[in-house]
Parts: C-alpha cells; structure tokens; sequence
C-alpha cells in the first residue's frame, strides 16, 4: 500500500517540450503517394488527432525513431527540470511523469542524469497521443484532490480536464512553450 499524504496535490509533467526539449521529429510518409514530411513533437498530436491522420492512419508510415532511448540531443528546460526537482523535495505533492512515448527508459535515464531523483515519482507512458487513460489511472490510484499538468501541447491539457472533470477533480495547468 502507497503512504500518501490526505489532502494530495498531484503534479503531472510531460516530457518531451516540456522537461526536456528534444529537438526531434516525427517522419510521417504518406504510401499513397510517396511523400514524406516531418513534425514537431507539439505540432504530431494535432495532426494524428484533427488532420489528414484522423481519417485513414493505415496510408502512412510513422518514424518516432528520434523520440525513442535517450534524447541525445535533449537540452533541460531548466525552469520546468527545476520545478519538478522542488516539488519532489514536498510531503504534500506527488509527482507524476506521463510521456506519449513508448517507453520510459530514455526520458528515466535522462531525468536521472539532469538530477531529478526519479525514484519518488511514478513513471507512465501512453505510447499514443491519447494520454487519457494514463491521467484516469493517476486519478483512480492516487485518488488527489487537486492535478496540476505541466504540457507544451493543449491537446493533453484538454484531455486531463475532461479526465479531471468525469472525477470531480480540481485541475491546473501550465502550458510550456519553450521556442
């Protein structure tokens, strides 16, 4: 059983743009005909959740490849990186990492490495720009009273508010932008 404080204030960062800008991009080639292009790891969500992604994803190959293992070429965003390390240092707040990517190993080995003491946080990833599920899983498990998300992107600022609002959650948020 998880020793957690009554009154929770639950901390949710992303980290792509958000912890850490990692200057990746997706390569998205349409097979149709044959072309390629890339976007931002801000600008891939709308597309895949609003665009020409939201009909027929089948049609396109998808390369995250930049956004897989460690970010070698991630730099911290020092005002966020230092946040999160202040809010680990709290008895009254729980932090959380929830991630669109697949896997958790580069962004845990990144954050170790940028001194954020990962071992009093719980790690989750989507592995899909629908992050829903991770914010109700946070919610149900650590049951807070308050979530304040931490997001370059508004697309997961909506999605946690209406997970917040199906729980009667009080909800945050800071919308980074580090361009």
């Amino acid at each position: 059983m998880l020793n957690l404080p009554k009154n929770k204030h639950v901390h949710v960062f992303d980290f792509d743009d958000t912890l850490c800008k990692t200057n990746g991009l997706v390569k998205i080639t349409d097979d149709e005909c044959g072309v390629s292009f890339f976007l931002e790891a801000e600008e891939y969500p709308d597309w895949r959740l609003n665009g020409p992604g939201k009909s027929d994803l089948s049609r396109y190959t998808l390369d995250f490849s930049e956004f897989r293992g460690y970010p070698t070429k991630g730099t911290s965003i020092k005002s966020t990186v230092l946040l999160l390390r202040t809010l680990l240092l709290s008895e009254e707040d729980l932090c959380v990492l929830v991630t669109g990517r697949d896997e958790l190993s580069g962004p845990k080995a990144w954050l170790k490495n940028h001194s954020v003491d990962v071992d009093k946080m719980i790690l989750m990833c989507s592995g899909d720009p629908n992050k829903r599920m991770c914010y109700e899983s946070v919610i149900t498990t650590l049951e807070p009273n308050n979530i304040t998300l931490y997001e370059d992107c508004q697309i997961y600022v909506d999605q946690c508010e209406e997970i917040c609002k199906k729980y009667d959650i009080s909800f945050t948020y800071r919308l980074i932008n580090e361009k």
